[in-house]
């Protein structure tokens, strides 16, 4: 009897895992019945075999899990560690809060980390009841975060690390609560109803605490995550990645007040690519684009890590030369133009590459405001256009 009892908590503790995985790792659940119930087998078979209160037995479940995830399942290396890793985490929690409920309310001492596999009805309902709630709640955070945002990369795993060591922390604090609850039972305080009213309010009142920093913390990285790209969005142009006409304007309005108070050279340079109507005319606005986004390339490619290149409107941009004068300004454009006239050499492209510029150098007695230093520039560039076209006649 015995025996059937432990098979019998083997396979439901199998199966428990076999259900946290269907919430904690991706496409999961879209896995043929089949192969999750010769999962719930194989675990059940190796939970009667191994004892998870010693390390290597819980090292040997992990790793067994991983390759499951890995060849049965199809995920990565990385997605079935870093998914073994949460349901470890979430596992323990689950059974943490069950012992100290056990503790608590029954006064009953379950060593929690084979509470789920334990051949005792209550202490297992009570497991699977916590762990059900558990991951439903981080169910719950992790559907509402994907959809009110997109996560890059770099936040992508900012995320994943602030919610590992999240997770740890409240691991922790469990624990605490389950050293300190051991102490207090075994001296026998927790005797009147109003101290075990007092213990209980406290213990759930600490276990929702750290439970919502789960959220504030990952709220923390959406909103930062979101402010980011609202901000990326309202100072970039979509199609070249250079600065928008209002970010660039607001840049130069900030070098004008830093340059006159610090005394140093600041250049801007206005910029029309050449005959863009005609690349659209000729070869569709898609040639056009690509004419657009070669002179941006090549000038960006050209330019100090400090200074700037921003897209006014259409065809026209501005650059902003930090500490550089008329003369230097003047020699980087020429590097920027040989790139063209290479490029128009070698045939790279069916159109050829150029633009007309026009410098202005900041002189702040002349330029009391933005406008007037890029309408200086912009009429020294229409002055450049007038004598290229001339030049072609």
């Amino acid at each position: 009897m015995d025996i059937l009892l432990r098979v019998l908590f083997s396979f439901s503790g199998a199966l428990s895992i076999v259900y946290a995985m269907t919430i904690i790792v991706p496409k999961f659940k879209e896995g043929p019945t089949r192969r999750h119930l010769t999962t719930a087998v194989l675990l059940a078979i190796l939970l009667n075999f191994i004892d998870l209160s010693q390390l290597n037995g819980t090292l040997l479940l992990s790793g067994v899990l991983i390759l499951m995830l890995r060849f049965f399942y199809g995920n990565t290396t990385f997605v079935s560690a870093i998914s073994v890793l949460f349901w470890y985490l979430i596992f323990i929690l689950s059974s943490m809060i069950s012992a100290n409920v056990e503790l608590l309310i029954f006064r009953q001492l379950f060593d929690f980390r084979k509470l789920f596999i334990l051949p005792h009805v209550s202490s297992a309902i009570l497991y699977w009841v916590m762990l059900f709630f558990v991951l439903k709640y981080y169910q719950l955070i992790m559907r509402i975060f994907r959809k009110i945002t997109t996560f890059n990369q770099m936040y992508g795993r900012s995320l994943l690390v602030s919610n590992l060591l999240v997770f740890t922390l409240i691991l922790f604090c469990q624990r605490f609560n389950f050293s300190s609850l051991v102490q207090i039972v075994s001296s026998g305080l927790l005797s009147s109803l109003p101290v075990i009213m007092y213990v209980i309010l406290n213990y759930l009142i600490s276990t929702i605490l750290t439970l919502s920093v789960v959220v504030l913390i990952n709220r923390l990285f959406i909103v930062d995550n979101n402010l980011e790209n609202y901000k990326y969005k309202a100072e970039t142009d979509q199609m070249t990645g250079v600065l928008s006409r209002e970010a660039g304007l607001s840049h130069l309005r900030t070098e004008m007040m830093s340059a006159s108070l610090r005394k140093y050279d600041l250049t801007i340079a206005y910029i029309d690519i050449n005959d863009l109507k005609v690349v659209n005319d000729r070869y569709g606005h898609h040639e056009g684009d690509r004419l657009i986004k070669a002179v941006t390339d090549i000038v960006q490619k050209n330019l100090r890590e400090f200074d700037i290149i921003a897209r006014l409107g259409g065809d026209e941009f501005m650059l902003v030369f930090r500490k550089c004068n008329l003369f230097q300004a003047k020699k980087v454009w020429n590097r920027i133009n040989e790139e063209f006239i290479e490029a128009n050499v070698e045939g790279i492209y069916p159109f050829k590459v150029s633009a007309s510029i026009g410098f202005r150098q900041y002189e702040s007695e002349h330029h009391p405001d933005v406008m007037q230093l890029v309408h200086e520039a912009d009429e020294a560039m229409y002055v450049h256009k007038k004598r290229l076209k001339a030049s072609k006649l």
